[in-house]
């Protein structure tokens, strides 16, 4: 089964302006995890869409997506975010496990908090997870690169090999359980990213192109660019 699966454990602690959860916070009269729920769900190739909510909004979701969605609701199940990213992925597999592991099985993972995601890019996701164990989303870094220690610059790394890190991520879902499993309480430490998951456990992460349109909310001036976005209509064209 090829699952979706959208991380929403955060409550937002960077943004100042936000009363609710930043994945709740409204651009245009829609929540931001509502928009990246829909481009999740445009692709029909996902079985099922699994979204890890922070247990305190779980109902507040549920209640969304049954006004949104009514009976068409079936093809995602939410549940309950654990209190890092790492224990989130942990639930999503234990979701994932009710079903039955079977080999083929992949998992894409999307942050809650990337709304301008593309179709094209979750398919291609797909198509890449089916033919590798480990994939991540990466956009060249366009700015100069300084390597600061001390308050003083020691290095400028080439930036032709220095990308961001995006979202989606897909993975081979045993593969992904087990390396979880080997990880000891160390690494776990120093885990901020699920593709670090496989890479500390010596599995390749295959990389396809970004996207620097997919960025991430997670500050007051991100959710004025996502608002500035949509105002003028550019989601609409992708």
């Amino acid at each position: 089964m090829i699952y979706g699966a959208i991380l929403a454990g955060g409550m937002g602690q960077r943004m100042t302006q936000a009363v609710v959860p930043k994945q709740f916070l409204e651009i245009e009269g829609e929540a931001i995890i509502w928009i990246a729920i829909k481009k999740m769900l445009s692709v029909e190739r996902f079985d099922k869409l699994i979204i890890a909510m922070h247990p305190e909004w779980s109902d507040y979701l549920e209640k969304m997506l049954a006004i949104k969605l009514g009976k068409k609701y079936s093809r995602i199940v939410v549940i309950d975010g654990g209190s890092t990213r790492l224990q989130s992925i942990e639930n999503i597999l234990s979701t994932i496990e009710k079903d039955g592991f079977h080999d083929d099985d992949v998992v894409i993972l999307h942050d809650a908090v990337r709304p301008f995601v593309t179709k094209k890019l979750l398919e291609n996701s797909i198509d890449a997870t089916l033919k590798h164990q480990a994939v991540g989303v990466a956009a060249p870094v366009v700015d100069t690169m300084f390597w600061v220690e001390n308050g003083t610059i020691q290095s400028m790394p080439d930036r032709d090999h220095l990308f961001h890190g995006q979202t989606p991520e897909g993975f081979h879902v045993q593969t992904l359980k087990k390396a979880l499993e080997q990880l000891t309480p160390q690494e776990r430490d120093t885990i901020t990213g699920t593709v670090q998951i496989c890479m500390v456990k010596g599995i390749p992460i295959h990389i396809i192109s970004g996207d620097n349109e997919n960025f991430k909310i997670t500050s007051d001036s991100d959710f004025a660019m996502a608002q500035a976005y949509i105002k003028a209509g550019l989601d609409e064209t992708r």
